[in-house]
């Protein structure tokens, strides 16, 4: 499991990597940057992208922002009730997954919507250079040991406790090792997943000029982004299930050992967080 999900579940990925009013109110511009880097947009194309991404804003900011925000103050109340059991933990993982699970859905649609405006040359491009992405993030998987790799992990992991609790004390660190240590290891499984979702959309782009007719496209798109489990080996979704219950321990066990400064660090940061939410918000 991928140490996002720590920085999840310590509820900071509802802003997907933003960290600052400017940031988030300018994600759809940030979004439009990146996109930039795998398609070559005509005038009329890039300007029906703008209209997709400041809607998904919109989106986000009225529907969303406020069920994170409801999250955030109840993880604030649990640090009240210490230690944080593994049910509460399972029951704040769950409301993650449903938020990305929805924000996935959103994307997905405008993203299919969108699929059909593109031409061969673009889309034979697209996928060039996903499959150029995947090649150098691969080879620098497995550029490293085993050994290397765990240690790059625990780094990141500990270095995220720290940045929540402002210290991580010997028993937080133990634990944290201990998940480093029995965790699966799932990148190659996911690259897999990741490879037969593009083959699986590139096949459907094929089929669609091949047949001169974009009726069905977006439609046929959208079932394969929006269901991504299907191309997850078994091997994998097992692992992600073993790697979910080491986790929950891990935070559990993290909890039994909070002092009270880190608490009060915690809750600082959350307390920072529903600030920005607040902050960013439409107002009615």
């Amino acid at each position: 499991m991928k140490y996002k999900l720590i920085v999840i579940l310590f509820m900071i990925a509802f802003i997907q990597g933003c960290t600052s009013k400017m940031a988030y109110n300018n994600a759809d511009w940030l979004a439009h940057w990146y996109i930039g880097d795998y398609l070559d947009l005509s005038r009329d194309q890039d300007r029906h992208l703008e209209a997709e991404l400041e809607s998904v804003l919109t989106w986000h900011k009225r529907t969303q922002l406020l069920q994170y925000r409801q999250q955030l103050v109840a993880l604030s109340n649990d640090l009240d009730h210490l230690p944080i059991s593994q049910q509460v933990w399972l029951t704040h993982f769950i409301q993650i997954t449903d938020h990305w699970q929805r924000l996935r859905r959103e994307l997905s649609i405008r993203a299919a919507s969108l699929a059909p405006l593109l031409d061969e040359q673009q889309v034979n491009y697209l996928f060039a250079k996903l499959a150029e992405n995947n090649k150098e993030k691969l080879e620098d998987f497995n550029g490293k040991s085993i050994e290397e790799y765990r240690e790059d992990r625990l780094e990141r992991l500990l270095e995220t406790l720290e940045n929540y609790l402002g210290s991580v004390n010997k028993h937080q660190k133990s634990a944290a090792i201990l998940f480093v240590e029995k965790a699966k290891i799932t990148e190659q499984y996911w690259f897999d997943s990741k490879v037969k979702l593009q083959a699986a959309m590139k096949k459907t782009f094929v089929s669609s000029f091949k047949a001169r007719q974009s009726l069905t496209l977006a439609e046929d798109l959208f079932r394969l982004m929006n269901k991504p489990d299907q191309f997850k080996s078994d091997v994998l979704l097992n692992a992600y299930s073993h790697n979910r219950e080491l986790l929950l321990s891990m935070l559990q066990s993290i909890t039994t050992s909070l002092d009270q400064d880190q608490v009060t660090y915690f809750k600082g940061e959350i307390n920072d967080l529903v600030k920005l939410i607040d902050d960013v918000s439409e107002k009615p």
